[in-house]
């Protein structure tokens, strides 16, 4: 080999050996393993939760380092102070790494975990995004022939030759596997995307076909064994330290914020005689369906929102120089959120637009909220955008309560459990007489700053109108969901023509009504 040749093979060489030496700088200052680029270690990130939330609190690891998981495979559970969620896989791969213990707080961003990813995917997209926080790097290295990574579900979304389907890259392919056309797909994620659930259930609906009911075997004929009694529960042998951790620790957060804000409480008794002839008139037409108080009373607090929208206002975090608010914002949309007890302690989805949708729709949402609540599936758009706050503690106990406001709202209502008493009127020839009467608490707990005494008043006095004649609230309702309300009052004759005594006050209500 000539010298000249010799000298050409070391240049080479040498210039190899410092873009290589390039690339590994970069990823150093760019706080990454060189490791991983070289042997495929993908970071998972911390994805957003919804509007406001900056950290989540890990409840528990579904996996551990070594272990293998699958696309759409969760990973962990996170609480925040608005909702319990899972977080998934989006590539598959093994776990090689967990950044976090169970009751840790992660912040939005950081990253979960590590794993090797079990196709031939890159870091390179996560050292793109590192860049925006990394100080800048020094040159880079010659642009590299590599496959670019498939990104994260929660991250992206993406119109595809489907038109307006909305999709993500892995919910596509699965689609493509199972031979579902998504066009045909019904979408319930946010924005109108197709999640993998919508996916799998629309494949199960065309497989599903009348199964015949397996024959009873002669064990099962047989009756079970009578259950041992229920153990009575035992005083505490000695003081025990419990510590608030996960769910407890972000409500604790939740509660401290809320008791900055100057609060008045202010309650009365409603009559819901009228409503329960309603529920009794719903179940007689749909058998096996229940319609609950829940759906009337956020619907009467809607109604009274048109007349004093002060009441469906968040307040502006602009401050003057002594740290005071200045200003606050009514909202256009009505969105009312309904406080749920769970195994997970308080969550709050909310029900959209409820002054667009009758009572009949309200009572469907609120169900299926309650049930995604309590099962620990809300996703973050169930609890964004909350602009008031309905607590039904009578569900749970509880004659009247005076629950704080959830910042930056600046009231939130509830009831109490429903109650009989005897309701004396007069006839007009003097005589009293009495008649049964169920009724509840109502009550409301309005920022101070904001909304004044009166106004808090006229307030629930106005939502007592709309409970105790109904028809009020019906015929205040817009064309569109008036005819759909008013259908199954109408076909039951419970449209009243001769008010008691006791609604006297509708005289003076105003025409707007």
């Amino acid at each position: 080999v000539s010298t000249q040749s010799t000298w050409d093979f070391i240049d080479i060489m040498l210039r190899s050996i410092v873009q290589a030496g390039r690339g590994l700088s970069k990823l150093r200052a760019l706080s990454i393993n060189p490791c991983a680029y070289f042997a495929k270690l993908i970071p998972v990130r911390l994805g957003d939760l919804g509007e406001g939330t900056k950290e989540a609190t890990i409840k528990q690891w579904f996996v551990q380092p070594g272990t293998e998981v699958k696309e759409f495979q969760d990973l962990c559970e996170v609480i925040t102070d608005k909702l319990v969620a899972k977080i998934p896989s989006s590539y598959s791969g093994k776990i090689t790494k967990l950044n976090f213990k169970n009751d840790d707080i992660c912040q939005v961003g950081q990253h979960l975990l590590e794993m090797e990813v079990a196709d031939s995917v890159h870091v390179k997209e996560e050292i793109k995004k590192e860049e925006h926080h990394a100080p800048p790097p020094p040159p880079a290295a010659p642009k590299e022939h590599h496959e670019e990574p498939k990104k994260p579900v929660v991250e992206k979304h993406v119109t595809g030759d489907e038109g307006k389907v909305l999709a993500t890259p892995a919910v596509r392919a699965l689609a493509g596997d199972m031979k579902v056309d998504l066009k045909k797909v019904k979408a319930t994620g946010k924005g109108g995307r197709i999640t993998k659930d919508d996916v799998v259930k629309f494949a199960e609906s065309l497989k599903k076909a009348p199964e015949t009911p397996a024959p009873v075997s002669e064990q099962a004929k047989k009756p079970s064994p009578p259950k041992a009694p229920q153990k009575l529960p035992e005083a505490l042998g000695k003081d025990t330290i419990i510590t608030l951790e996960g769910d407890r620790k972000a409500f604790c957060k939740k509660m401290s914020e809320a008791l900055t804000v100057p609060h008045y409480n202010m309650q009365d008794e409603v009559s819901i005689e009228r409503i329960k002839k309603i529920q009794k008139s719903y179940a007689d037409l749909y058998p096996g369906k229940k319609m609950t108080l829940l759906p009337f009373f956020v619907k009467a607090f809607s109604q009274a929102m048109i007349e004093f929208p002060v009441f469906n206002a968040l307040a502006s975090p602009v401050r003057d120089s002594n740290g005071y608010i200045v200003e606050y914002i009514e909202k256009a949309e009505h969105n009312i959120g309904i406080a749920v007890d769970t195994p997970h302690g308080l969550l709050v989805p909310n029900i959209k637009s409820v002054q667009k949708k009758s009572i009949f729709e309200i009572n469907e949402i609120s169900k299926a909220l309650i049930e995604k609540a309590r099962n620990g599936t809300l996703d973050p758009e169930d609890t964004e955008g909350t602009t008031f706050t309905f607590s039904n503690l009578g569900s749970v106990g509880g004659m009247a309560g005076a629950p704080l406001v959830f910042k930056p709202q600046v009231a939130i209502g509830a009831t109490g459990y429903v109650r009989k008493t005897v309701d004396f009127i007069k006839k007009p020839n003097g005589e009293m007489t009495y008649a049964p009467k169920e009724y509840l608490s109502v009550s409301i707990s309005c920022d101070h700053r904001i909304v004044d005494g009166a106004t808090g008043a006229r307030f629930i006095t106005r939502v007592k109108q709309f409970i105790e004649n109904i028809d009020s609230l019906l015929l205040s309702l817009k064309q569109q969901s008036f005819t759909e309300n008013i259908s199954l009052i109408q076909k039951n004759c419970l449209l009243y023509t001769s008010p008691s005594p006791r609604d006297a006050t509708l005289s003076r209500m105003p025409s707007s009504a």
